[in-house]
């Protein structure tokens, strides 16, 4: 069942919604490889790539239980005309970690590449290697991390080329707290260096004290730590962004001026990672009017308790954008808060700090769980209002935004959320409304500047299918796949937001 929708210059092609059931399947989009869409599905303990046309219809499938029948995870690096997949699989006492490449139609093409071995024995955890690659994607990184219950990680990072050459492989020791320190996000630059990270609490359950960046050369074998000064506040969540194009890494938190109190305002540091300037901190204190443009159902006082950072995005000007959105859960057991979500004991809570393994596209795949945070009764998710914080250059606060929206659903969330496309000059922000239970797509553009538009929503949604917006990618400067439902199947759609106007595939 395929069938194009166009609104104006939009147009909609849904592709034969899938036979698996729903609660059955995790996929994870590839994107616009060629000429043609890529999604990569596990279903079963089974694994396989479909290839969609243009239309939407289904081309191929691969089977990639061919090349082993006992993979334990799989990452993609993609690029325009192909992509790598780098999977792991355990025989006997010993985890190999492999690459192996997919061809524009979705075949695999020439025989696996083994880039490292573990000895685990029968029983140690077999969850050993993450991938993560450059913005550019001029370079790759497997590394992993060994040390659970030890106050020294060590750590084995394999850096690779676009053509899986191996650059470097390097091996060093980094200390912790342990259950006290959390690691962020791990990114490898465009010039192949190691960054990430340590935020150090006094207890678990308690908030950010101290943070140090962490960054290996490409050509180093030891790890330069940098202690950023935050003063006698409190940290929230850390997010880092790397800014290749002007060799800075950008550091982005919510504060507290007291333990464990409310959200004041924005923590902001700017790393050259040259080291040739120093680093660039700085407050930003909310005001009364922002906090009352975002509190939602919130009081005034605690209007940024429920919000989360979302992404941090670089501007031409030098300067950044973050977004956060509001996100929050009821249940009869009571209300959950950012500290459950923060500092609980569920792993799953955290997967950003769960850095034995870590995945930056372990969060884009879809995977249903209805008891996603923990909980084993009924649980109302709720996603509201997204905020804006523009910085410039100097780490100051330029202009703010609040993007109204009220969602909530019961038992998951994946309906829920937003997703960014840039198009046009401006920044859209893409989630779902219902009115009169059918299901819109609306669509707000946010200026340079920070002016707010309201675009025409999409309203033909009206057979059934609801998008999975959170899910969605970017594919080219005019197109977005999205997955979505359809009864309790997954069906996935291109949207093409200027069907006169396709431009290159964005991998």
């Amino acid at each position: 069942m395929v069938i194009p929708v166009s609104l104006e210059a939009q147009q909609i092609t849904y592709s034969e919604a899938d036979r698996e059931d729903m609660r059955q399947l995790r996929f994870d989009l590839l994107g616009k490889i060629g000429n043609q869409y890529m999604v990569y599905k596990n279903t079963h303990s089974k694994h396989f790539i479909s290839v969609y046309d243009q239309e939407m219809k289904l081309v191929k499938n691969t089977d990639l239980d061919a090349l082993n029948d006992r993979l334990i995870n799989v990452d993609f690096v993609s690029y325009s005309d192909f992509a790598y997949m780098i999977y792991q699989y355990q025989r006997r006492g010993v985890v190999y970690c492999m690459a192996q490449r997919i061809g524009r139609d979705g075949s695999v093409q020439g025989e696996p590449r083994q880039l490292d071995t573990t000895d685990i024995g029968f029983f140690g955890d077999n969850k050993i290697y993450s991938t993560i690659s450059s913005e550019d994607k001029s370079k790759i990184m497997v590394f992993k991390i060994k040390g659970k219950n030890s106050d020294i990680l060590t750590f084995t990072t394999i850096l690779l080329s676009q053509d899986l050459e191996m650059l470097k492989k390097t091996r060093f020791t980094f200390r912790v707290q342990e259950h006290q320190d959390a690691l962020t996000d791990f990114y490898v630059t465009n010039g192949g260096d190691f960054i990430f990270a340590r935020a150090e609490k006094s207890t678990a359950r308690d908030a950010i004290l101290h943070v140090t960046v962490a960054m290996k050369p490409e050509a180093g074998d030891s790890l330069l730590a940098l202690p950023i000064d935050v003063g006698s506040i409190f940290l929230d969540e850390v997010k880092l962004k790397v800014d290749n194009f002007h060799g800075r890494i950008l550091l982005n938190s919510f504060y507290t001026s007291n333990h464990r109190g409310n959200i004041d305002g924005l923590f902001t540091a700017i790393v050259d990672i040259s080291g040739q300037t120093p680093v660039k901190t700085d407050t930003i204190a909310f005001s009364n009017e922002m906090k009352a443009r975002a509190k939602g159902d919130n009081n005034t006082k605690g209007a940024f308790n429920d919000y989360f950072i979302k992404h941090i995005i670089v501007t031409k000007d030098q300067g950044y954008l973050v977004t956060a959105e509001s996100e929050y859960s009821t249940s009869r057991g009571g209300p959950w808060n950012r500290y459950d979500y923060l500092y609980g004991s569920n792993p799953y809570l955290t997967p950003g700090y769960d850095y034995y393994y870590y995945s930056p596209w372990a969060n884009n795949g879809y995977g249903w769980n209805p008891y996603r945070y923990g909980y084993y009764q009924p649980v109302r998710y709720y996603s509201d209002n997204i905020a804006l914080f523009a910085i410039n250059k100097q780490g100051k606060l330029e202009w703010t935004n609040v993007i109204p929206k009220s969602q909530y659903d019961d038992d998951e969330d994946s309906r829920l959320s937003f997703q960014i496309m840039l198009q046009g000059g401006a920044l859209h922000f893409l989630y779902n409304e219902w009115t009169h239970r059918t299901p819109i797509l609306s669509d707000d553009a946010v200026s340079p500047d920070g002016q707010l538009n309201r675009q025409e929503p999409l309203h033909n949604l009206d057979r059934g299918y609801e998008f999975l917006i959170r899910y969605a990618k970017q594919v080219s400067a005019g197109q977005m796949l999205v997955p979505c439902t359809y009864r309790n199947s997954i069906a996935f759609a291109l949207i093409d937001f200027d069907a006169t106007n396709q431009d290159a595939s964005i991998p």
